[in-house]
């Protein structure tokens, strides 16, 4: 009787450890299905809003970081003429949050600029999206609205005003692309939708102006983007106008020819002073990964034909997932800008990024800013130049540079986070400056 007892005990216990065993695998079966429906790779809060809806994935919790600390409002660069500048609210922080700001300065005005961001009710959606906010006073106070310009959206802003005075915001809409225009610095605004939903979502957008005075495309608009779903599925694509964002050309194809192995991103736009256009973005050719090199496209009769996209460095690597200390979600796409002044350096162009090490090495604990730059249009490219000066080997971490340079003096300035003087959990803002045409910083 005892041995039937003990039997019986077996044969349920192992039946009941096979059903856990189906239960856990069956469990991770449909994890693996689920996951595999997803485009991890789009990094857009609209896109992972939506897949949750449909039971694919879960929505990460609001965590709050701590408060910043003070650490004093002086401003030290050659560049900068004024010294003392105090942090200035531009929104009440109860209402909402702001990130991936985008600022264009007023050509004609340089105490005016048009700032726009991802913009969020306080502790999560509503989602306002592309907001717009502005300052006539060189930043001393601000108005405008955190609701989205031209009616809620989708985000990942652009910013840009026109030497007519008109002023833009570029923005995810619909799933597509969408650019708002205002004739009245920003009391009304006008959406205009640029491009449909491809499929799955047309991410991670740049849109520019050529907005220096008499370029023969003076004001032309060129909002790229890439394309996830569709004909073009992760691929860099463009458009243009030339009216003023009234109406937009056909879409055209930029990054085929660098034959991405995974998929291209983080595209972004600059003009020369003759009224060129170039594009450089981020290539991966493997998934997940860091990122692996950079694609650039040109084009010199105003954005109506392209030449064939191709890579100007290889063999670099980003954070995208490797990341940072501070917790934060990065990547490292890059950011370009071009010397539009009458200076000696006139056309050059500049592209940045952080790469973990030397780009080519690409091992270490240092996470830098690298810069490389094109004296000819971008035919040939210069070795990478480190940007950030304090001392390698200690592990410190720079990372989401943006470029820009002085139109009247050809003057570079790189913005970038950087942890060299606190905590691996927290990080400064920093600004590099050039006067040489990017040699030294």
């Amino acid at each position: 009787m005892k041995r039937k007892k003990l039997l019986l005990f077996f044969i349920s216990a192992t039946l009941l450890a096979f059903s856990v065993n189906w239960v856990i695998g069956d469990s991770k079966q449909n994890e693996r299905e689920k996951r595999a429906q997803l485009k991890t790779y789009i990094d857009n809060n609209g896109y992972w809003i939506e897949k949750a809806k449909e039971g694919l994935t879960t929505i990460n919790p609001d965590v709050r970081v701590p408060a910043a600390i003070y650490t004093g409002s002086k401003i030290e660069a050659a560049s900068v003429l004024t010294e003392d500048s105090p942090d200035v609210p531009v929104v009440d922080e109860n209402s909402s949050t702001q990130s991936e700001n985008s600022i264009f300065v007023d050509p004609n005005s340089k105490e005016t600029a048009l700032n726009s961001n991802n913009s969020t009710s306080v502790g999560g959606p509503p989602l306002y999206g592309a907001d717009y906010l502005y300052t006539f006073d060189t930043g001393e106070t601000w108005g405008g609205s955190f609701n989205g310009a031209g009616g809620s959206n989708s985000g990942d802003p652009a910013a840009c005003i026109g030497t007519d005075g008109r002023w833009y915001v570029g923005m995810i809409s619909n799933g597509g692309q969408a650019v708002s225009y205002s004739d009245d610095k920003g009391q009304s605004w006008i959406k205009v939708q640029v491009a449909p939903n491809p499929g799955s979502l047309a991410d991670k957008n740049h849109m520019w102006i050529d907005a220096k005075e008499g370029s023969p495309y003076e004001n032309y608009l060129y909002n790229a983007w890439t394309d996830f779903g569709g004909s073009f599925d992760n691929q860099v694509v463009l458009k243009r106008s030339t009216d003023n964002g009234e109406t937009w050309g056909p879409k055209i194809l930029l990054s085929q020819a660098v034959n991405a192995g995974n998929h291209n991103q983080g595209v972004n736009i600059s003009t020369g002073p003759n009224g060129e256009v170039y594009a450089v973005w981020t290539i991966y050719d493997n998934w997940p990964s860091d990122e692996d090199a950079l694609g650039f496209a040109r084009s010199v009769d105003g954005g109506e034909t392209w030449e064939a996209s191709y890579r100007i460095i290889e063999n670099i690597r980003g954070i995208r997932n490797t990341g940072v200390p501070q917790n934060m979600r990065v990547n490292a796409f890059p950011s370009m800008a071009v010397d539009c002044s009458d200076g000696p350096n006139s056309g050059n162009i500049y592209v940045v990024w952080s790469n973990i090490g030397e780009p080519g090495v690409n091992t270490g604990n240092d996470t830098d800013i690298y810069m490389i730059k094109s004296e000819d249009h971008g035919t040939t490219w210069s070795d990478p130049i480190r940007v950030n000066q304090d001392e390698t080997g200690l592990g410190k971490t720079h990372y989401l540079p943006w470029i820009a340079v002085d139109a009247s003096n050809g003057t570079i300035s790189t913005i970038f986070y950087d942890n060299r003087n606190c905590n691996n959990n927290q990080a400064e803002a920093w600004v590099a400056n050039s006067s040489d045409g990017g040699n030294s910083w």
